[in-house]
């Protein structure tokens, strides 16, 4: 006798389906009813159930985590889909994470039942007779075995990959879906001696708990996976990694608004001190799930602004790897980041909460550089007293602050007279003077002559 619980959080539609269903003339005894998904899995736990009716849309719980559960759990039991027309899109998850069948509530008649139990009992007889095997196109075992070679733009040599039967899908990626226990340690055994002997990464990726999938599905849930998530999980001193089909990630859309907001806590240098606020901030950036190349773009980004903020305390200019293969590289690279920016003013005098102020008052000045922004207003603003500010300023930047001020001033003024047609005195604004002849005299101090000449200068050579 085949056992059924039903689980749906009408109590009315529980109802119907348990009285009006011809359960016994196909073999089936509707063992339980529940609620929602929690409820439904206690259920489980405690008592025999062969075959689960579930509604998708169930508080709680919902219907597609149920199915989750139930698949990681109660691998034997078959799932059968209680959904509404507007529900299609559930149904594909539903039926991808291998319900064998759905039932539409809205065209539920009583005539309809002896067919709706009819088509499932046929479903679940040819299951058990043709188990998951069909034809050369299809998977035969509910995992397989993935070999990701995760050198950068490089070709990866011959590589003798032990086990046999490898079949290779893509550039620098073989699969198995017929390997042993014993298969599986000899291949982390190579690909751990290839790591240590060779500036190379690996990874060893099994995915499970996809039942029947053809190999068109296949190859693109190893794509998928190895497109998004790969990036993020891959960690060098551990190259196997286990994951579930169901857990593999599509892209991932985030809003420009917050990725801005995302960036802006990166540029304002909090972290830098502030161990708990660094660990915070790269687990937000982590848990955006951006595309590799994405993420890439936005560490460049940051990395030009950075740049830009630091350019007079820095050594040298921060630099990017030209090509990130996992968030375990980026994740060091933003510590060294974290160390350089921080040990460039790290002296005796100064203790971290100063060295701290004096990197918000450059930030500040970026940000503010149109604006009457004097040292007295810097100070007050990272909370020094003015005279004390000035002091520190200039250990730690090796200018004073007005020096300072004035070369970003004019160091943009340049900028905006080479590329824009503005009039001089809209450029002499945008950089903080409201007087446009006293900024006139200011830059022809610093280039050697007056604004429109270097305009002029600066469009002859172009052309020329």
């Amino acid at each position: 006798m085949i056992r059924v619980l039903i689980a749906d959080d009408e109590k009315i539609v529980r109802m119907g389906l348990v009285s009006c269903m011809p359960w016994a003339e196909f073999g089936m005894t509707v063992a339980g009813e529940a609620n929602n998904g929690e409820n439904a899995l206690q259920f489980m736990e405690s008592n025999e159930v062969d075959l689960l009716f579930t509604d998708l849309s169930m508080p709680v719980m919902s219907g597609i985590e149920l199915m989750r559960e139930v698949i990681l759990r109660f691998p034997h039991v078959k799932i059968v889909v209680l959904t509404l027309h507007q529900d299609f899109e559930y149904i594909q998850e539903a039926l991808r994470l291998g319900a064998i069948d759905y039932v539409s509530k809205t065209q539920l008649e009583k005539e309809n039942f002896h067919d709706v139990l009819g088509r499932i009992s046929e479903i679940m007889k040819k299951r058990e007779t043709t188990g998951l095997a069909s034809s050369k196109e299809s998977l035969v075992n509910k995992s397989g075995l993935v070999l990701y070679c995760m050198k950068s733009a490089e070709e990866p040599a011959n590589h003798d990959i032990p086990l046999k039967g490898a079949e290779e899908t893509d550039f620098g990626v073989w699969y198995w879906n017929d390997y042993t226990e014993q298969d599986l340690a000899g291949l982390r055994e190579w690909a751990e001696s290839r790591m240590a002997a060779h500036r190379e990464n690996w990874a060893i990726v099994c995915i499970s708990g996809f039942g029947k999938m053809d190999k068109r599905q296949w190859l693109q849930l190893v794509k998928s996976y190895q497109k998004m998530d790969l990036f993020y999980t891959f960690d060098p001193s551990n190259p196997y990694i286990h994951v579930l089909a169901d857990t593999v990630s599509h892209e991932n859309e985030v809003s420009f608004l917050k990725l801005n907001e995302v960036k802006e806590k990166w540029l304002t240098g909090d972290w830098i001190n502030n161990e708990e606020y660094f660990i915070l901030l790269k687990e937000e950036l982590k848990g955006l799930r951006l595309p590799p190349i994405r993420l890439t773009r936005i560490i460049y980004s940051m990395t030009d602004e950075w740049n830009r903020i630091y350019k007079e305390i820095l050594p040298q200019p921060i630099e990017t790897d030209d090509f990130l293969t996992s968030w375990h590289q980026l994740e060091e690279w933003l510590s060294q980041v974290r160390v350089m920016i921080k040990g460039i003013s790290d002296t005796p005098a100064f203790s971290e909460e100063i060295q701290e102020s004096i990197r918000k008052a450059l930030v500040l000045m970026q940000e503010m550089l149109s604006e009457s922004l004097s040292a007295g207003d810097a100070a007050r603003l990272v909370n020094m007293s003015s005279s004390y500010f000035s002091i520190c300023f200039k250990e730690i930047v090796g200018k004073t602050y007005s020096e300072h001020l004035r070369d970003l001033r004019m160091k943009r003024a340049k900028e905006l007279v080479r590329t824009t047609s503005k009039p001089i005195h809209w450029i002499a604004e945008q950089v903080g003077y409201q007087d446009e002849k006293y900024f006139s005299r200011l830059f022809r101090d610093q280039t050697g002559c007056l604004p429109s000449e270097y305009r002029q200068r600066k469009r002859r050579v172009k052309v020329e």
